[in-house]
């Protein structure tokens, strides 16, 4: 039965993210490509936990003592991994999401958080199976899971009552619409893994089946409200507006010109031929920050106009 449902599980995943980034590559929508990240990471998770499990109740019996342990020990760790990027990249969405700046030290933090995390988790790894601790790894992982759940329903939480305040109001509620899925989603989930981490009263194989159905009700609410909702322009008709660069003006400009990450991504759409409105509406963003980002762009990067603008993009992205 562990194998049937690791294949649900597998199959379940393959196909949402097959989906998302099919959708992605014909449609230029960064609320669905900082959704992919979070998604991939936590059926990793998902997966990785399922592995581990097999491995524990039928492949140690057959191992040696020494490398059952540091197989065991491995595969906590990559699962441990997967739950801290999925936790780290949720909290990146969610910052995205709600309106903070994306190139600020948040996101900065956040990534050097999970950088430091994951190696001090491996290096606790390492020295607890080399000192025969190995209980002390399962106890780590249960309670850096539940932390990283108890986060991520207070991150869907934040999403719901605070996406892109100060954005539009029809952004606003398909935003909130999200958050409030994820919220119910995810703090069912915690109270779950709370009360089954105290009580020990659900069995395993029940427990197992209820994680793996919340992962296929997270990959399914997360698809269906990009199809009904997420209202991305697509790809052709950026193309049709003017000839696109043929690279990214994403890293085009030197670092020197302070350019953020959101304002790379209105660059990019001002390069496509977009209007501010259509602009607006690709980026879940108001017409009036739009054109604040316009004005912010223009003095960093020392132009006039939008045709001086992508004229010094093509001149970044040409090889010297």
């Amino acid at each position: 039965m562990t194998f049937l449902t690791f294949v649900l599980a597998l199959a379940t995943g393959f196909l949402s993210l097959a989906w998302m980034s099919r959708r992605s590559h014909h449609h230029y929508s960064p609320v669905t490509e900082s959704l992919i990240s979070p998604l991939l990471f936590y059926n990793l998770w998902i997966l990785t936990w399922l592995i581990r499990q097999y491995a524990e109740t039928t492949l140690l019996g057959q191992t040696l003592f020494l490398s059952g342990r540091f197989l065991f020990g491995g595969l906590t760790w990559i699962s441990m991994l997967a739950a801290i990027l999925w936790g780290s990249s949720y909290l990146s969405f969610t910052l995205r999401t709600t309106h903070l700046e994306p190139s600020g030290g948040l996101l900065d933090a956040t990534r050097k958080g999970s950088i430091l995390l994951v190696g001090t988790t491996a290096f606790i790894t390492v020295l607890l199976l080399l000192l025969g601790l190995d209980p002390l790894i399962r106890v780590i992982s249960r309670w850096l899971s539940s932390l990283i759940f108890l986060t991520v329903a207070v991150l869907s939480l934040r999403l719901f009552y605070s996406a892109h305040h100060g954005g539009d109001q029809a952004s606003g509620r398909r935003l909130r619409i999200l958050g409030a899925a994820y919220s119910l989603l995810f703090v069912i989930l915690t109270i779950f893994v709370l009360w089954n981490r105290f009580t020990h009263s659900v069995p395993r194989f029940t427990a197992t089946t209820i994680n793996v159905g919340l992962e296929i009700l997270y990959n399914l609410v997360t698809v269906l409200w990009i199809q009904a909702f997420d209202h991305s322009l697509p790809a052709q008709v950026l193309v049709r507006k003017v000839a696109a660069p043929t690279s990214s003006p994403d890293s085009a400009f030197p670092i020197g010109l302070g350019v953020s990450k959101r304002e790379q991504d209105v660059i990019q759409l001002i390069c496509r031929g977009l209007t501010n409105q259509e602009i607006a509406d690709a980026l879940f963003i108001s017409l009036k920050t739009v054109k604040d980002h316009n004005y912010r762009i223009f003095q960093k990067t020392g132009v006039r106009n939008r045709v001086e603008l992508v004229q010094l993009a093509r001149e970044s992205m040409t090889p010297e």
